[in-house]
């Protein structure tokens, strides 16, 4: 399940920019409800501006563009 939950962070990463700021700035309140492993939260946290692109599959890819597709969706699924 933690899959999906970092494709959520990854995906609003890269739609709402205010997470984005907060993500880079203080990523244990940014990913603070999201259900990640160790591993993941450690990789969530070395991201910055750079290397987010890179991390999330370049803007090409099937996340980044499902996310771009489903965006109201998944902005009121990350809001509960």
């Amino acid at each position: 399940m933690s899959h999906d939950a970092l494709e959520a962070v990854i995906g609003r990463a890269v739609i709402d920019e205010g997470f984005r700021v907060m993500l880079f700035a203080d990523p244990d309140s940014a990913l603070a409800g999201y259900a990640l492993t160790e591993a993941e939260l450690a990789a969530l946290r070395t991201l910055d501006a750079e290397n987010l692109d890179a991390f999330a599959g370049g803007p090409g890819s099937r996340v980044v563009k499902m996310l771009e597709t489903n965006h109201r969706g998944m902005k009121k699924t990350l809001e509960c």
